[in-house]
């Protein structure tokens, strides 16, 4: 077997890294970054580890966050996915604010997500209400419902009720 050259073993190290069980976003991170200073696209290196671009170029924008919001990932004190949703905000003041916040109040990653949106003046223009139908109610509202599309039933008869 003929030995590898420094690059190809320092990217195939960086790749068994990646393999790994429970590894730590940030390390991830910067494994991905270091492949993409070894000449590989985002694309590149998503279609050798099997992810995709968008997944492996989230990942690297976790680089990008302030020191303590890195901290705060690594031990485990807020996921990636909130530090996403904080990403929106481009003042690093208000992002360390709102993660000080989920933190303290436990706030889901939806949550979050409705603080940043606040915070930026959006407005929802729908909420989502999940419901829990029994089997039997379903199928009732599939026969009534044009097309079968109870999904459709239940909005357009909600509409009905608030016209009158």
């Amino acid at each position: 077997m003929k030995p590898l050259k420094p690059e190809e073993a320092i990217e195939a190290r960086l790749i068994e890294n990646l393999h790994r069980e429970g590894l730590d976003p940030l390390d991830g991170a910067e494994a991905y970054q270091a492949l993409q200073e070894l000449g590989y696209s985002l694309a590149e290196i998503g279609r050798r580890l099997g992810k995709s671009r968008p997944y492996v170029s989230q990942r690297v924008k976790l680089l990008r966050l302030h020191p303590k919001l890195r901290e705060a990932v690594r031990s485990g004190k807020i996921t990636q996915d909130h530090v996403h949703a904080l990403m929106m905000l481009k003042d690093t003041e208000k992002q360390l604010t709102l993660a000080k916040e989920a933190q303290e109040k436990g706030l889901s990653v939806h949550e979050t997500r409705q603080r940043v949106r606040e915070m930026l003046g959006k407005k929802f223009n729908w909420q989502l209400i999940p419901i829990r139908l029994d089997l039997e109610t379903f199928e009732a509202l599939k026969r009534m419902a044009p097309n079968g599309d109870v999904k459709r039933l239940i909005r357009e008869t909600i509409e009905k009720l608030i016209k009158t």
